[in-house]
């Protein structure tokens, strides 16, 4: 059974009518007349009940209509599918970087797109400072993976979504009397003496939010430096687990802010009106 005798058959059941079904199908009458009869031939049965001006479907017809319309919609998926996976097989993804020292968020993501479609290059770069837009606008990155800003005002054609939130902890030197607590408050913070690294993404609103004085409240642009620096001067560094232990130094410890007032909002920046069909499996995946 060809697959074109049941495109000719749910057409003239839907319209009820062979002349209809004949110029939807560019065919003429006369001939899809005959396929329809060879189907009901071939299933040893009458499919619809025809007289002068319409046809209906018999009680066969309409359990055999009701298959058919799944098996087209099953072919139809079938071959967008395929040209999709054909045309698209090919692409580039460029995804800048801004204050991270690890891309496990994006693992997931980034392993179904390659599953899927192994062709495609996807390339990852540091970006040097915080002009998202700037760079999005220019081409030079799809995305960009970053710590999203309490305060950071973007265009209204950059879109974002946040990909992971969890609560800001510390590292500090194993040997501070802050890391023979299990949990350490804002205000033991506030009260030791080293100085306190953050991202130059949260600076802004630990010095509004928090009493730590600023003169004690040092910044990096990349938390892989942040860790490096904080760590080389033995300060107190807010971070995230995933941060932390990812960075492994033996002489540091974390721990949990019980009340910390920030939260690392991870997520990514991108064009809303991007055409990069790359970008958009990747959205799908988060």
């Amino acid at each position: 059974m060809k697959i074109e005798k049941l495109h000719y058959f749910e057409s003239v059941a839907r319209n009820k009518n062979f002349t209809k079904a004949a110029k939807e199908c560019h065919i003429a009458q006369p001939a899809i007349s005959h396929h329809i009869q060879n189907l009901e031939e071939e299933l040893g049965t009458e499919l619809f009940i025809r007289n002068s001006r319409n046809v209906s479907l018999t009680p066969q017809g309409e359990i055999f209509y009701k298959e058919v319309v799944k098996i087209l919609k099953a072919y139809e998926d079938a071959v967008m599918k395929t040209k999709f996976s054909s045309m698209y097989s090919k692409g580039k993804l460029t995804i800048g970087m801004y204050g991270f020292s690890s891309l496990n968020i994006l693992d997931p993501a980034v392993s179904a797109l390659k599953s899927k479609y192994p062709n495609v290059d996807i390339i990852f770069d540091r970006c040097q400072d915080a002009y998202y837009a700037d760079y999005l606008l220019s081409g030079k990155y799809d995305i960009i993976l970053a710590y999203v800003s309490q305060t950071l005002e973007l265009p209204e054609n950059i879109g974002s979504k946040l990909v992971r939130s969890c609560p800001f902890g510390i590292m500090l030197p194993k040997d501070h009397e802050l890391a023979e607590k299990d949990t350490v408050t804002m205000n033991d913070i506030v009260h030791a003496k080293e100085d306190v690294y953050v991202l130059d993404t949260h600076i802004s609103y630990m010095k509004k939010h928090t009493d730590i004085p600023h003169s004690r409240i040092k910044s990096e642009d990349d938390m892989e430096l942040l860790l490096i620096t904080g760590s080389i001067n033995k300060a107190i560094i807010f971070t995230t687990r995933h941060e932390a232990d990812e960075f492994r130094n033996a002489s540091m410890t974390f721990r949990e802010v019980s009340d910390s007032v920030i939260t690392a909002n991870q997520g990514i920046y991108y064009l809303k009106n991007h055409n990069n069909w790359v970008l958009t499996q990747l959205l799908n995946n988060l």
